[in-house]
C-alpha cells in the first residue's frame, strides 16, 4: 500500500469501527444475562451465551403479531409514498399549471413546522375519518410527504425536456411517459427514498403511541417501549434481543437495495 493512501485507509477503518461498534454491542449484549450487562468493567463477549433471551422476548412481546403489524404499516406506507411523491414530483417539475410555484413554495415552507405541532390536528383528522386505533390510520395520512415530493422533483428536473417532448411527438401520453421514461430514469432516487422512508416508518413510535389503543394493533417499537415501562427491573438482555430482531427488516432492505441506493446518492452528489 502506498504511503499516501495509508492515512485515508486508517481514518476510514476507524470511522467504520466507530459506526459498527454499537451494532456489535447490541448483538453481543442480546446474548448476555442482565447481570453481565450491568457488570463493570463490561465484557466484550458473553461469558455464557444466553440464547433463551430470544424465545423469551418472542413470546413476551408476541413478536409474531407486532412484527406483522409493523410490516403492514411500513410497507404500504412506503410504496404509496414512492408512487404519490414521484407523481407529484413529475407534475411540479415538468407540467405547467396555475399557481405551481406558489403551491410548491407553500409545501416546502411546511417542512420547517415541527412534527409535534401537527400531531394534535392529525389526531383530530384521523379520528374524524374513523381511523383511530386502526393500522389504516398510520398508513393513509402518511403515504405522502413534502420531503419525498421535493426529493423526487430534484431528480426529475435533471431529465431533459427534449426527451419528454420527443416521446410526446411519438404519441406517448402522460401516463406512458411517466411510467416508461421518468420512472426508469429516477429509479436510483426512488430506491434511496424507499430505504429512507422504510426505516423511518419501521421505527415510528410517536404516532402509534397516540393513535393505537388496542394491544392487538401495537407495532414492534411501541410494544417494546411499553414493555420497558411496565417492569420495575428493566430486562435489558431481552430488550436488546428484541432490538436485534427489529433491526433485521431494515438491514435486509438496505442490503438488497444497497447498489441502487449508493447509485442514487452518487447521482445526487454529481448533480449537486
Amino acid at each position: 500500500m502506498k504511503s499516501k493512501n495509508l492515512l485515508p485507509t486508517v481514518v476510514l477503518w476507524v470511522i467504520g469501527i466507530l459506526f459498527l461498534l454499537p451494532v456489535y454491542w447490541l448483538l453481543v449484549s442480546s446474548l448476555k444475562s442482565d447481570i453481565e450487562i450491568t457488570k463493570f468493567p463490561p465484557t466484550f463477549f458473553p461469558k455464557t451465551l444466553v440464547w433463551q433471551n430470544y424465545p423469551d422476548i418472542w413470546s413476551r412481546l408476541k413478536i409474531g403479531v407486532t412484527f406483522t403489524n409493523s410490516l403492514i404499516v411500513a410497507v404500504p406506507t412506503v410504496v404509496l409514498t414512492v408512487i404519490f411523491s414521484s407523481m407529484a414530483g413529475y407534475a411540479f417539475s415538468k407540467k405547467r399549471f396555475l399557481g405551481k410555484n406558489v403551491l410548491f413554495t407553500g409545501l416546502i415552507a411546511t417542512m420547517i413546522v415541527p412534527p409535534t405541532v401537527l400531531m394534535l390536528p392529525l389526531y383530530f383528522i384521523i379520528t374524524k375519518l374513523g381511523m383511530f386505533d386502526s393500522l389504516l390510520g398510520l398508513i393513509l395520512p402518511f403515504s405522502i410527504t413534502v420531503f419525498a415530493i421535493f426529493f423526487t422533483k430534484q431528480y426529475i428536473d435533471e431529465i431533459p425536456d427534449e426527451m419528454l417532448e420527443a416521446a410526446k411527438m411519438d404519441g406517448s401520453n402522460d401516463v406512458r411517459t411517466f411510467t416508461q421514461i421518468v420512472i426508469p430514469l429516477i429509479r436510483p432516487a426512488l430506491t434511496a427514498l424507499f430505504i429512507i422512508d422504510f426505516v423511518q416508518n419501521w421505527n415510528s413510535f410517536t404516532m402509534p403511541l397516540v393513535m393505537l389503543q388496542s394491544e392487538s394493533n401495537f407495532t414492534l417499537p411501541l410494544k417494546l417501549a411499553l414493555m420497558a415501562q411496565d417492569t420495575i427491573s428493566v430486562p435489558w438482555s431481552k430488550i436488546l434481543a428484541a432490538n436485534t430482531i427489529a433491526l433485521i427488516p431494515a438491514l435486509t432492505v438496505f442490503l438488497v437495495l444497497q447498489k441502487e441506493f449508493i447509485n442514487g446518492l452518487m447521482a445526487g452528489a454529481v448533480k449537486g
